[in-house]
């Protein structure tokens, strides 16, 4: 994770393809990280996240965010690995809370800190080579759970925190942490203390 990042498609896009020209624009400036936010419109993350791999060289990538709720975990932890082999580990698997109106208007459950970091534990256990049986977590239960017995990969897992519930998550069980955009500087600072202690307790 590069420290000067920016969000492709922000806002309300008239079209996926804008990423495009973003994303090469970005790269000539020298920007060094994209971040995805997710909407059920036009903006679906895996596909946005193999346009930006597939249209860059060196950027790095990241959902900012998705929810770990709305695909089932071996899909997401595929997802994840797909992108950091097609981009030569410029990945970043990053999950959010999501906001908790719109699943209950689509028949989600909302998402409780328990089980994102059950669902952050097992997608790594999944990139380690691990065949998990017979889970039976806050993130949900499954009888058998396998990518590939050969894999050994480390893809980093970000979260897109504001409260400080989140905060602490995000420092416990996260590698990075995306602030909101318009945080303010003493905001800022009481967030990156919250995930730094939350990191140095873990």
């Amino acid at each position: 994770m590069n420290e000067l990042g920016f969000y492709t498609l922000a806002g309300a896009p008239r079209s996926p393809r804008d990423l495009i020209a973003e994303v090469h624009d970005a790269e000539a400036m020298g920007l060094g990280n994209c971040f995805i936010s997710e909407r059920f419109n036009i903006k679906e993350a895996a596909t946005l996240s193999g346009a930006v791999g597939a249209v860059s060289k060196t950027i790095g990538i990241a959902t900012a965010a998705t929810n770990h709720n709305t695909r089932h975990p071996m899909v997401t932890a595929a997802y994840a690995s797909t992108m950091h082999f097609l981009t030569g580990g410029r990945f970043s698997l990053g999950l959010g809370r999501g906001i908790n109106a719109a699943f209950d208007a689509y028949g989600l459950a909302r998402i409780k800190t328990d089980q994102i970091e059950d669902f952050a534990n097992l997608m790594r256990r999944l990139w380690r080579g691990e065949t998990v049986v017979g889970h039976d977590g806050p993130a949900g239960k499954w009888p058998v759970l396998r990518l590939d017995p050969d894999f050994d990969e480390y893809i980093p897992l970000t979260f897109t925190a504001f409260g400080p519930n989140s905060l602490a998550l995000g420092g416990r069980a996260f590698d990075a942490v995306v602030l909101h955009t318009f945080f303010t500087d003493a905001t800022t600072r009481r967030c990156v203390d919250t995930v730094k202690q939350a990191a140095a307790g873990a």
